[in-house]
Order: C-alpha cells, then structure tokens, then sequence
C-alpha cells in the first residue's frame, strides 16, 4: 500500500517541489511524517509530458491549496515523490 498525506501548500520551490504542511496522514502509511513534508510532483520532469499538462504557472496555482498527495517513491534528495491532487 502507498503513503497517503493530506495538507496545505505552503511553498513551492524550483519547479516541482512543494512544501507541506501536513494535517493528516494515511492510517496504514509504513513512513512516518512530521508536521512538514517536501514532495517532488510525479511526472512533471518527465519528457511524454511535454505536452502542457502540467507546467509552473499550473503549479504556482497550487500555493495556499489543500491538497492529497499518494507517495510512489523518494528521489535521491530524500523528497517524496507524489501524485499531487488539489481539493479546494
């Protein structure tokens, strides 16, 4: 099973990382996360999506959200990576 967050989009730094204050995590999650949480936007260095889907004005839109976040991985850096959804 995946990890699960759900926060606010504090800041949003580079081009595909967002801080998260976090307010709740997934009941079965196997990481434990504190009240902040870096994660990298799955797909958004990815070449197949040069097509606009996602781009930095889209992203910038995302600051003060909430969002739900599912962690498919952590880069090299530490940083989950996640599909991103925001909620409001």
């Amino acid at each position: 099973m995946q990890d699960s967050l759900h926060g606010v989009v504090k800041n949003i730094l580079g081009k595909d990382i967002l801080e998260i204050k976090i307010l709740d995590t997934g009941k079965f999650n196997e990481h434990n996360y504190k009240d902040c949480a870096f994660i990298r936007i799955a797909g958004v260095n990815d070449p197949e999506l040069s097509s606009g889907i996602l781009n930095v004005s889209n992203i910038e839109k995302l600051k003060n959200k909430e969002v739900n976040c599912i962690i498919l991985a952590k880069d090299s850096d530490g940083n989950a990576i996640a599909v991103v959804q925001c909620i409001n």
